[in-house]
Parts: C-alpha cells; sequence; structure tokens
C-alpha cells in the first residue's frame, strides 16, 4: 500500500514544483554513465525475506484482534471487541496452518542465519503446539476465579483503554454498548462445554457471581451508602472529566459523552452482566465439588496434553508427582535448619502455624496498612532497579509501577500478578498484588513477590523481549 505523504514530503515536493526558473536557457547536463554497484538491486537476503514474512503474518493476526491491539498500543478498531465464537476460533487456527504451510514452501531453511532458523523452528513448534490442544478448546473455563471474561473486561477498559481524545472516549463508548454481545458470545462459549460437562468446580460459581455483581455495584446500577459511581462508571467520569479539565472537550460535550456512556452502562453492560449472573446461578446446581482434570470427558488424555504442553517433557503426571514429594521433602529440610537457626521450638506443623498467624508478619488490613504494603513494594523494586547493574547487562526502557488489585475483582483475583508495558511506552509494566485480606499477604513474602513479578522477574523478562531489535514481533509478543 503506497503510504501517505507526510507533511515535510509535502512541502518539500511543493517547493520543487515552485523553484525559480533561470533567466537565459540551460543545456541539459551531460548524461553520466552510473557506477555498477549503483543500479544493481540490493539483495535480500533469505533470513530477511523471512523475518518479513513474520512481519506480516503478526501484524495480520493483530488486525484480527481489536483487543490486542488496543494491548500493543495500536488505535486501529479501538471500538470493537474481538470475535470469540468458537467458528473464529476454527477460522484462526486454519489461518495458522496455512501460514506455516507458505513458510516451510517458500523458504529454505538451509540458507536461515541462526537468528532466523530459531523465528523458524518456534512458529512451528507453536503450531505444532496449537495443533495437540486446539481439540480441547473447548475444555477452558471461560468464567473462573483467577482470570474470568467477567472481570477481564471492566479490567481491559478500566487500565487499556486510554481516552486521550473526544474519539477514544467515543469509542469507550461504543465498546460499552458491545459488552452485550460480547459477553454473549463468552456465555455461549460456557453454555457449548458445560452441555459437554466442562464446568468449573462449584466453589467458583460464587466468586464469578461476586464479581459480576460488584460490577453492577453503584452508578447507574445500584444505589450505595456514599452514592458512588460502579467501577466502569467511574472510570469513563474520570477520564472525560481529565478531557474536559484539560480543555480537549466542552462542558456540553463532556455532559453528552457521560449522558451516553450512562445509556450504554444502562441498556448493554447491565443486562449482559445480569445474563452472567442468571447463567452461573442456573448452572451452579449442576456442579460438583470435583475439581480436577480428571472429572471431564476423556479427562486423562487432556491432562497428558496439558502436561507436555506446560512442562515441554514427556513426563507422566506419577512421575512429575514424585517430582514434587521429593522436592517438598528438600524444601521440609531447609526449613527444619531455618527452625533451628531462629529458635523456634517445636515441629514443623507447628512452625507453620506460626508464620501464618503471628501479627507480626502482616500489615494492618486497613487502609493505611495496604498503602504501607504497596510504598514498600515499591521501595524494594526501586532498590532491586539500583542493584540490577552488579548482575545484569541488559535493562528495560519500560518503566514499573505498583498497584493494587481493583476493589471489583480482588476478591476472586490471584495473589499477585504481571501486565505487560505497551510497546510504545504509553503504559508501563504493572505489579499487581491483592490487597484484598492482609492476612493472605504476609510480609516474608512481600520480597520474593516483588522480585518476582517485577523486577528482576517477569518485567524484566516480558519488557526486555519486547524491547528486542531484530527479532520477530511473534516472539517478542509471544509470552
Amino acid at each position: 500500500m503506497k503510504k501517505p505523504l507526510t507533511a515535510i514530503a509535502i512541502v518539500l515536493a511543493l517547493g520543487a514544483c515552485t523553484t525559480t526558473q533561470p533567466k537565459e536557457p540551460v543545456a541539459p547536463p551531460t548524461p553520466v554513465e552510473p557506477k555498477k554497484e549503483e543500479v544493481e538491486v540490493k539483495k535480500i537476503s533469505e533470513s530477511e525475506r523471512l523475518n518479513a514474512f513474520f512481519e506480516d503474518v503478526f501484524m495480520e493476526n493483530v488486525k484480527r484482534s481489536p483487543i490486542s491491539m488496543t494491548y500493543l498500543g495500536i488505535k486501529g478498531d479501538y471500538d470493537k471487541w474481538d470475535d470469540v465464537s468458537d467458528a473464529r476460533e476454527i477460522e484462526d487456527y486454519e489461518l495458522f496452518k496455512k501460514r506455516v504451510a507458505e513458510m516451510e514452501a517458500g523458504f529454505d531453511y538451509a540458507k536461515l542465519d541462526d537468528n532466523a532458523k530459531l523465528s523458524y523452528d518456534l512458529f512451528k513448534y507453536s503450531f505444532e503446539q496449537e495443533t495437540k490442544s486446539f481439540p480441547w478448546r473447548q475444555y477452558n473455563y471461560t468464567f473462573n476465579q483467577m482470570f474470568g471474561q467477567q472481570s477481564s473486561i471492566p479490567a481491559f477498559l478500566i487500565n487499556q483503554h486510554k481516552v486521550g481524545s473526544k474519539s477514544d472516549a467515543e469509542a469507550y463508548i461504543a465498546r460499552l454498548n458491545g459488552v452485550k454481545d460480547y459477553l454473549g458470545q463468552h456465555i455461549a462459549n460456557a453454555k457449548a462445554s458445560a452441555e459437554k460437562g466442562i464446568r468449573p468446580p462449584l466453589f467458583v460459581y460464587d466468586y464469578v457471581i461476586s464479581d459480576a455483581e460488584n460490577v453492577l455495584t453503584g452508578y447507574p446500577f445500584s444505589e450505595t451508602a456514599d452514592m458512588s459511581d460502579s467501577p466502569l462508571m467511574a472510570d469513563i467520569r474520570g477520564k472525560l472529566t481529565k478531557l474536559k479539565d484539560e480543555e480537549k472537550i466542552t462542558e456540553e460535550t463532556y455532559n453528552a459523552l457521560l449522558l451516553e456512556a450512562e445509556t450504554a452502562l444502562g441498556e448493554s453492560v447491565g443486562p449482559a452482566y445480569v445474563s452472567l449472573i442468571d447463567f452461573m446461578k442456573t448452572d451452579q446446581v449442576n456442579a460438583t465439588t470435583e475439581d480436577g482434570a480428571w472429572k471431564l470427558p476423556d479427562g486423562a488424555k487432556y491432562y497428558a496434553m496439558r502436561l507436555n504442553r506446560m512442562t515441554t517433557t514427556d513426563m507422566t503426571a506419577d512421575e512429575i508427582h514424585e517430582l514434587g514429594l521429593s522436592e517438598v521433602a528438600r524444601i521440609h529440610d531447609e526449613m527444619r535448619t531455618i527452625m533451628t537457626k531462629v529458635g523456634f521450638e517445636g515441629d514443623l506443623k507447628a512452625f507453620f502455624d506460626y508464620t501464618r498467624t503471628d501479627s507480626k508478619f502482616f500489615k494492618p488490613n486497613t487502609e493505611e496498612g495496604k498503602a504501607e504494603y504497596l510504598k514498600e513494594a515499591t521501595e524494594m523494586i526501586d532498590t532491586m532497579r539500583d542493584a540490577l547493574p552488579k548482575m545484569f547487562n541488559t535493562f528495560p526502557k519500560a518503566d514499573l509501577t505498583v498497584k493494587a488489585v481493583e476493589a471489583f475483582r480482588e476478591k476472586s483475583a490471584g495473589k499477585a500478578f504481571y501486565q505487560r508495558p505497551a510497546p510504545d511506552g504509553s503504559r508501563p509494566g504493572t505489579y499487581y498484588a491483592n490487597l484484598y485480606n492482609m492476612a493472605d499477604m504476609p510480609v516474608y513474602q512481600m520480597e520474593a513477590l516483588a522480585y518476582h513479578e517485577g523486577i528482576p522477574g517477569h518485567h524484566m523478562q516480558i519488557a526486555i523481549a519486547q524491547e528486542l531489535q531484530d527479532v520477530p514481533k511473534f516472539r517478542k509478543y509471544g509470552g
């Protein structure tokens, strides 16, 4: 596709057209025979061709996913959600298959450099893994307590959908209007799985229902004691207020957009989440307390596939279990050594009870205690950042921030997790700490969590990966 002229290019082009003509005719210059090397077209190596192919494939896939575009800081289809139907998943798989076939037929592996060979192998390996898991694509729990869609949707809008202009705000509202269909697709997927006997264990349902109800708590869905906004209403109100304060929109436009957002919440988001709550409550009676993959149809085969994919080994479940038992025994021996070192009197069970219950190991379960936890975790990361040059020579350019998990999903979310930064630097990497119950966040784990999720853990792993040069994007953003 021909790229549009930039403003500078246009100015230069116009300037060339309006050059003052000389007073006297000037003879044309004598043609100069160009040197041979100047007329030769630069040969593109096989590795360069392959990398161009990977770039095209990556962007092709990204453009099929408005959510992915937003995560990458691309505002294409900023007003849309992904198509998450099974038909689309089949279509995506067939496209992947087609591109692998094109790669194998179109490139000479022997002519690739080592880095390109690695990319080739990884692309093919990714497809092989996808092929193994594709028949089991309905075995996931669409709605779960860790990363279910009931909380992913508001988290995405709040944390990923940036609003820096009127058009961004309009796109946000369009996405609110699209929640009914988008969440509806997820509900349909969950129903299809349930019909095959694939549903989460009983305890998950209450968490999902609670998350969904939290999204609908507050204006315009319900009244609270403090007359507060619901999470999404608070988010869009705050983003619109910032636009108004920065004089990017007028008071009149602000009021109009706010009304549109309220309408979208009431007519799309509200009914969508009511439908989800109804489905979960209806299906809850079919759930059991069994929580292993073994309970699923062909559960043993499914579990074996997941073990292979997650461990990249051919170890059986029994072998991995035995390895786990041996590691637990080793760690327990190390802990007994620590018990002796600190002068603890009692057995290992008593030591565990002591570390889980003694108040000195926990911050107060108050707003002050939570703020103190975030402050100290940030200080730990800052200290580690200063120490990195002693151990590493490559550092991420992206910044890292520490945040508490949002209130609407903190009851069900995991203990801690990391969110990658935007490639363009518009959004830092984020270490999320779940401070819903401070009894679950002992201070002796604080450093380990900060270093694992932040620096030098996932932030260096993921941020550095996506900042690498001369590496195909599917390798940068694949983890």
